[in-house]
């Protein structure tokens, strides 16, 4: 069954809000409930509830390399060529937040014995012509305000769409993340700083419920990253910037996206090379 809920006088079915909201209330009443637990629920739960969202995790490393928890596709409609698609590729890392005024710097810069988390997230993304993404769970609330100051490549009419809305899942770059932490001078980081260059789950409800425009806002977001020097501005071998078509969509991707439904349990053996550390695949299949 869908879960529903009402905007106005419109019903829509608000997969990433009632996921987030959900998570919301689970903080409220456990606290201290691990990270890891949120996010196998949320793919889980995203992915159950909607047939294009496809979701498989694969085995965790305790001193991760890449810094990701899991890899997040893209995939829009090719315009010129209708038997194919192109994905957009990002790379995720969870983090709960601690509330209640404190300092969340040693949180955002906890490291390993392979450097700080942030630093190899970065660096991944980089090298799989990736966009970095935090993916932060908390009960706090950003202040609208502060958002549309921040966040300037989404009109404030979106931004204020999910205003209202309490979430408990929060996007944000990794890059701005690191800005925070290391171009400016050491202070305490709370939450409510974070989320105020973050964007609620629930805006991906609104950002893809015109299957007709989400490949022209994905290629729109991919030339911004590239004009901002973010991303190579050459296309080699099927990549520009963080999207990916023909040859530069993985094999493993391929296999994952072609074969929904049949058993990939054998997936992340045979794809190692290729899929290295990442602790989960996930999918949102915006082709129409």
């Amino acid at each position: 069954m869908k879960r529903v809920v009402v905007i106005g006088e419109e019903e829509e079915a608000l997969v990433f809000h009632q996921c987030s909201a959900f998570i919301y209330e689970w903080l409220l009443k456990q606290a201290h409930v691990k990270e890891e637990s949120l996010t196998d629920w949320l793919l889980y739960d995203i992915s159950s509830s909607n047939p294009n969202i496809y979701y498989k995790a694969f085995s965790r490393h305790e001193e991760s390399e890449n810094g990701a928890d899991w890899e997040w596709w893209i995939l829009t409609t090719d315009p010129f060529y209708k038997d194919k698609y192109n994905g957009y590729r990002f790379l995720v890392q969870a983090k709960k937040l601690w509330p209640n005024n404190q300092d969340n710097y040693s949180l955002l810069s906890y490291g390993n014995k392979n450097g700080f988390q942030i630093d190899l997230l970065l660096n991944e993304a980089r090298y799989r012509n990736a966009y970095p993404l935090y993916m932060f769970y908390t009960t706090t609330q950003p202040d609208i305000t502060e958002q549309i100051k921040n966040i300037q490549f989404i009109k404030e009419e979106t931004l204020r769409w999910c205003d209202g809305f309490n979430n408990g899942c929060f996007l944000s770059d990794a890059g701005s993340i690191s800005e925070i932490l290391f171009n400016l001078p050491r202070h305490k980081i709370f939450d409510t700083e974070v989320l105020n260059h973050s964007l609620k789950l629930s805006l991906l409800d609104k950002l893809f419920q015109d299957l007709s425009k989400s490949g022209h806002l994905l290629n729109k977001f991919n030339q911004r990253l590239i004009k901002l020097g973010g991303m190579d501005s050459q296309y080699k071998d099927g990549v520009y910037g963080i999207k990916h078509s023909g040859r530069g969509i993985p094999n493993y991707l391929k296999i994952f996206v072609e074969r929904q439904g049949q058993d990939l349990s054998w997936l992340e053996r045979e794809m190692k090379f290729e899929i290295k550390e990442i602790g989960g695949l996930a999918v949102i299949d915006l082709r129409e």
